[in-house]
């Protein structure tokens, strides 16, 4: 009887700890870092929630390499990335404060062509950036419907610190294990 209240105890911790786990977010294996879709909002209100939630960044784009990775992760929808121009206009910088080594512009791009200065990855096409703005633009639809564009989702990087869960599950499995040998012991 004893040993069932344990591993019942022991169940139920483990299901406690493991529900407060964040949903699953994606480490790619060249570079360790971390990655995570967040829900369309605009570039800046994204970049804050980036900041304020993981310690990140709207992602960073170092090479081809690493933007054929994140195509092959999340797909070919439209995301905001970390580049901008809002500081200096026509000086691009990554929000990271990473140096610009890549670049992946639509042929013409960027133009400001309506106070642009931030970036999207596949911006309808598949494999290039674009420059959008940051206010909310509204479309009236043939049926008089309104549709609010320039939200978009966006890729999260960060690197990524064990949180609190896991911990507890290391800790709750160390206990048992410690439980396991002192019985084999006794």
């Amino acid at each position: 009887m004893r040993k069932i209240i344990l591993t019942m105890v022991s169940m139920m911790g483990l299901l406690g700890f493991s529900a407060a786990a964040n949903a699953v977010p994606v480490q790619n294996a060249n570079n360790g870092h971390w990655y995570e879709l967040i829900d369309s909002m605009i570039w800046t209100d994204a970049e804050q929630y980036a900041i304020d939630n993981y310690n990140g960044h709207l992602v960073t784009i170092n090479d081809a390499a690493e933007e054929d990775w994140l195509q092959a992760t999340f797909g070919f929808d439209t995301f905001w990335i970390g580049f901008n121009d809002a500081a200096i206009e026509g000086t691009w910088e990554w929000a990271s404060g990473e140096a610009v080594s890549y670049t992946n512009w639509f042929p013409g791009v960027p133009d400001n062509l309506f106070n642009e200065d931030y970036a999207i990855m596949n911006g309808g096409q598949s494999n290039v950036w674009d420059d959008e703005a940051n206010s909310y633009i509204y479309q009236i639809t043939a049926f008089y419907s309104v549709n609010k564009i320039n939200e978009h989702m966006s890729i999260v990087e960060y690197s990524r610190v064990p949180e609190p869960a896991t911990l507890g599950l290391l800790g709750l499995g160390l206990l048992g294990m410690g439980l396991i040998r002192r019985r084999k012991t006794a």
